[in-house]
């Protein structure tokens, strides 16, 4: 049970930092608009909404690997038990 409640907490973590990231892309990245008058306002409208998409799903990415990471070295660093 002891082993279970972090992974289980892991998961959480990852799916609510997940949902979050598609709301902030759902929601924010497809409300920007820069103009759709001339084709060099609609390059910069998509640009600037792929980058904020990218450094959504970027930031998730790193806060999981930084979340398994910890849980990994202190499950290492714990002696082992024997049952």
């Amino acid at each position: 049970m002891k082993r279970i409640l972090p992974l289980a907490a892991i998961e959480i973590f990852v799916w609510i930092a997940l949902i979050l990231c598609i709301v902030i892309i759902g929601r924010f990245a497809f409300e920007i608009s820069l103009g759709s008058a001339t084709l060099m306002e609609r390059i910069a409208t998509q640009t600037v909404r792929l980058a904020i998409s990218c450094a959504a799903v970027l930031l998730w990415l790193v806060s999981w690997k930084k979340v398994t990471e910890r849980y990994f070295w202190r499950t290492i660093g714990r002696p082992s038990e024997t049952t």
